[in-house]
């Protein structure tokens, strides 16, 4: 699970954003929290409940996990904020792939030394 550096929460998460990505690593029971990922498919990003964190077969090692939010309409409002700025930062709406490629730079633990 690699988190973005700059995480995007709504009002209701960001007092409590380091607790409930301690749930996420360890898989503990989550609800009224939607979790906002980059998409590994065609899509730019995908809403994921929290209590899905819950089964221990979830994968979360590959997430890159953008964003949290305590309802689906503030992590609707998340996500076009988000596309928002990505857009004035990439000057393009295909900015996907070069975000993926900034990955190393945006994310917790690209830069660990072994």
């Amino acid at each position: 699970m690699h988190i973005y550096k700059k995480l995007y929460c709504d009002g209701e998460t960001d007092s409590r954003k380091k607790k409930i990505i301690r749930k996420l690593k360890y898989h503990g029971g989550l609800t009224g929290v939607y979790v906002i990922t980059v998409s590994a498919g065609e899509d730019y990003f995908d809403l994921i409940p929290g209590y899905s964190f819950k089964q221990k077969a979830y994968p979360v090692q590959e997430l890159l996990i953008i964003g949290l939010a305590a309802t689906y309409d503030s992590a609707v409002e998340l996500v076009i904020k988000m596309i928002e700025d990505f857009s004035a930062r990439y000057g393009t709406c295909q900015f996907k792939n070069l975000f993926l490629q900034e990955k190393e730079m945006n994310f917790t633990g690209y830069n660990r030394k072994y």
